[in-house]
């Protein structure tokens, strides 16, 4: 084999691995976009960075973890969920496969929101009316 030919090789075993590990299949790297079914991935930080909260939609409705209330920058979804407010209240339902790499900034909701809940908009229940409900 001359030169050219195993630089040729070179070069494009380098960039085949290359653009193999930016992929969400074959990275290990838990700011890859893309979360897996059934889940949802927030960050405390725009563009998948920061802290990172999996909420599993077999959770039901919880309230966001406190590094996470007020405070979901970048998000992606791998299920039909529905992120909430409730003082006052505001939801905004995210689609499977919908992601947002600076949510925060694209409508500040990232800055309000206190409850994920699994499904449509339809589901949530507000902590004041389990109150009154006496659940």
């Amino acid at each position: 084999m001359n030169i050219r030919n195993t630089l040729v090789l070179l070069i494009s075993t380098l960039l085949g691995l290359i653009l193999n590990s930016n992929s969400c299949h074959a990275s290990v790297s838990p700011y890859c976009v893309g979360a897996p079914t059934g889940q949802v991935h927030l960050f405390t930080h725009w563009d998948f960075q920061g802290q990172r909260f999996i909420y599993n939609i077999t959770q039901g409705q919880i309230t966001l973890p406190i590094p996470f209330m007020h405070n979901v920058e970048s998000f992606t979804s791998g299920s039909v969920v529905c992120f909430a407010s409730c003082d006052p209240m505001e939801s905004y339902e995210v689609d499977d496969g919908e992601s947002h790499r600076n949510y925060a900034a694209l409508t500040n909701f990232g800055q309000r929101m206190t409850i994920i809940v699994p499904g449509n908009c339809s589901n949530i229940i507000c902590p004041s009316k389990l109150n009154t409900l006496n659940i």
